[in-house]
């Protein structure tokens, strides 16, 4: 299928902005975390909500300078005099595989930090990307070392401070969009997603990111939950989430208020990735991760 040169596949929600992909693209899901402007950079500041303690301060501060071995290593040595299990999850939180790249046959996910500077001034600035990707994301720092400085604390959260993982989707060697997990929730096991591709990448970029995520939540981060959300009218996007596995549960009636004052209703769609899910879309994860 013919496309033109900026082409968002995917977009989300957030509690008053739908996700939209017309006839421009192909689409799937949901929501950024309420702590932050939906989808764009930034995280919240604690371990699971609470104040933060010189522990949680000291690594944060670690994180937050590339030192993970050392963050990791602080809490072994803590572990061995409180053998709490709050201390394993945050210690769990730590582990390698939360930042390391995640590689199929034509896509590698990269954790979004600092090096991305141009590729999110370049979609924050394309109003018609914005548009399909998050119509109500909130305006970038005009200041460089500002938005760098977000995007290294974004880099270095942890979910349970950010409830939120952002990656950039990189096609061979260009940035091509990001992939967005947001709202998690660790103990309940469940999250929501956000993908936007910026250009056109070929008809299987959008699923191979979105199928490598999915195996990365299910195999590595203990999500067993996934949900996305549409405007009704954008059947096509509610037609790619169920390509993908998705299943339409229902219609949230006048759940959005548009910036002109109207209610509009918003389509839930979810997934559980459970063994079942994996065999049912296991033609396509062949198809698409060979």
């Amino acid at each position: 299928m013919n496309r033109p040169p900026v082409n968002p596949v995917a977009t989300g929600t957030d509690r008053g902005k739908a996700g939209d992909t017309t006839d421009r693209g192909d689409t799937a899901q949901a929501a950024p975390e309420p702590r932050t402007a939906p989808g764009a950079p930034g995280g919240a500041a604690t371990a699971g909500g609470h104040s933060p303690t010189r522990l949680t301060a000291h690594l944060q501060h670690l994180r937050r300078g590339g030192q993970y071995a050392a963050a990791r290593a602080l809490l072994a040595r803590a572990l061995t005099r409180i053998p709490d299990p709050a201390l394993r999850q945050i210690a769990w939180q730590h582990e390698p595989f939360w930042w390391a790249p995640l590689q199929g046959p034509r896509v590698r996910l990269v954790r979004r930090g600092p090096d991305d500077i141009e590729l999110v001034r370049r979609c924050w600035a394309d109003a018609e990307f914005m548009r399909h990707f998050h119509r109500g994301a909130a305006p970038l720092p005009a200041d460089d070392a500002a938005l760098a400085d977000l995007l290294r604390n974004e880099q270095a959260a942890i979910p349970s401070e950010s409830q939120a993982l952002h990656w950039t989707i990189e096609v061979g060697s260009t940035k091509a969009g990001f992939v967005s997990i947001v709202n998690i929730s660790l103990r309940q096991r469940r999250a929501e997603c956000l993908i936007g591709i910026h250009g056109d990448h070929g008809p299987f970029a959008y699923a191979e990111a979105a199928h490598l995520m999915f195996g990365f939540l299910a195999e590595r981060a203990r999500i067993e939950r996934l949900t996305a959300h549409y405007y009704p009218e954008n059947q096509r996007a509610i037609d790619s989430a169920v390509a993908l596995g998705f299943e339409v549960e229902g219609t949230l009636r006048g759940y959005l208020r548009e910036p002109d004052g109207r209610r509009s209703d918003l389509v839930v769609a979810g997934m559980v990735l459970d063994p079942a899910f994996f065999e049912r879309t296991a033609r396509l994860r062949q198809r698409v991760l060979g």
